[in-house]
């Protein structure tokens, strides 16, 4: 029986050194560029949402096109807005402090925009493209996107020092910042 109680203490010795070298490792936290690596996903994700927004509608020879390029832009920006939070699912833990709430930051952001967005397209859908009122109803219909400028902010302002320290190494976050007002198309 000693020899079986001398194995299992080694057995418990061994996976308890083990276990307090995983927890140490753990609490020394991400290297830098595990932290830069995840910003800039963080950031690429936002990004998305961006770059598909600054595109615009394309140009139309009359207002029931211009209606119909608009309900187009506005369903391809929301999409992008979908796969946006998507890629923000994917991240996982963030390994640097305050990442954790830039994630909610963004998803909070993005999904005001994505509500915005689709709200928008589905009151261009719904427009009458024979009225004379057409422009007027054009423009009504998309000011929930144009609210959006009132409210458009840095995503990254206001977030963690850590994150942002992290940020200005990301080359998506650098992007971020060159990037024109997602709704102002340019």
């Amino acid at each position: 029986m000693t020899m079986r109680t001398s194995a299992t203490r080694r057995r418990a010795a061994a996976v308890a050194a083990v276990a307090t070298g995983l927890l140490l490792a753990g609490c020394g936290g991400a290297s830098e560029q595990e932290t830069v690596d995840w910003t800039n996903g963080l950031c690429s994700s936002y990004a998305t949402f961006r770059e598909a927004a600054i595109v615009g509608p394309q140009a139309a020879p009359d207002l029931p096109a211009q209606a119909r390029n608009l309900s187009t832009y506005l369903g391809n920006t929301a999409g992008s807005l979908d796969k946006a939070l998507a890629d923000l699912d994917t991240l996982g833990t963030s390994p640097v402090s305050g990442g954790d709430e830039a994630v909610t930051k963004f998803r909070d952001q993005l999904t005001g925009y994505r509500s915005a967005f689709q709200q928008a397209r589905t009151q261009v859908d719904a427009l009458n493209l024979s009225s004379p009122t057409l422009q007027q109803d054009i423009e009504g219909a998309v000011a929930p996107v144009l609210q959006l400028q009132d409210a458009n902010q840095d995503p990254l302002a206001g977030l963690d020092s850590a994150v942002t320290d992290a940020a200005t190494k990301a080359p998506a976050c650098q992007n971020l910042s060159r990037l024109s007002s997602p709704t102002t198309g340019g």
